[in-house]
């Protein structure tokens, strides 16, 4: 719901909101602040200014089907909470654009109002999810990082599954990828590019009569076109200028 309101001329604002046990306040008009209110919440709310209101219903179905696309596949349905005179103003944009277009009788009406919709409950989700037990963490530690560190160098030839890393972890994949991304400064992929590239700086000098083609192979390239482009980004040079440098 998005809302705008506008004092009466009886004088003093007020707002109040009771959810279970919880009693929210407010003594200043909302200027086109956003409220989630999840289904199922029982709720009172009283107010005393006019107000022009945006409501929006969404089908629980379709945050559940949000879940799979932020956390992976497998992904638990997210717990969500409400949450109060918000102001977002992408998202405060996003309801309005809705508004007009539902009002609208034009060829392409329907897709537009949907991918509007799609995009307001992926905002909504972010904002309001709460991650289930088991994905509460805030970081990785130092031993997780050393953990990963063994993981990676033990099958540096290996493509690892996203899902395997995360299970490692206990966590969902959009979890662990945002953690990790956190903690290395890299995505599990590029680290592993990285640390790739790193063995074949070693392996260029200490094994000068080994072709570059089966360095590439030994380390899990697709083939040596793909390993001179990683290692050209990385390094600034390609693999056999770097050979004759040291």
């Amino acid at each position: 719901m998005c809302t705008y309101g506008t004092p009466l001329d009886s004088g003093k604002i007020s707002s109040e909101l009771q959810t279970g046990a919880v009693r929210h306040q407010w003594s200043t008009c909302p200027k086109g602040h956003i409220t989630f209110i999840p289904a199922g919440l029982a709720l009172q709310w009283n107010w005393s200014y006019e107000s022009e209101s945006v409501h929006i219903s969404m089908q629980p179905s379709l945050l559940s089907r949000l879940a799979a696309d932020f956390m992976g596949d497998g992904g638990e349905p997210p717990s969500l909470k409400p949450f109060f005179r918000v102001f977002d103003d992408s998202l405060q944009h996003l309801v309005h654009e809705l508004r007009r277009e539902s009002g609208r009788n034009e060829p392409g009406k329907d897709l537009t109002t949907s991918s509007l919709i799609m995009l307001i409950a992926s905002r909504i989700f972010r904002q309001s999810s709460a991650l289930p037990v088991g994905h509460s963490r805030k970081g990785l530690s130092a031993g997780d990082r050393r953990k990963l560190s063994e993981l990676f160098n033990d099958r540096l030839n290996e493509k690892i599954p996203l899902s395997e890393l995360a299970d490692e972890f206990g966590l969902s994949q959009y979890h662990f990828a945002r953690l990790f991304k956190q903690a290395i400064g890299f995505p599990p992929h590029e680290y592993q590019i990285q640390l790739r590239i790193s063995r074949a700086r070693m392996l260029l000098v200490k094994r000068p009569d080994v072709r570059i083609a089966e360095i590439a192979c030994e380390l899990g390239f697709t083939d040596e076109s793909h390993f001179r482009r990683h290692f050209r980004r990385i390094v600034g040079v390609t693999p056999a200028q770097y050979r004759d440098q040291q």
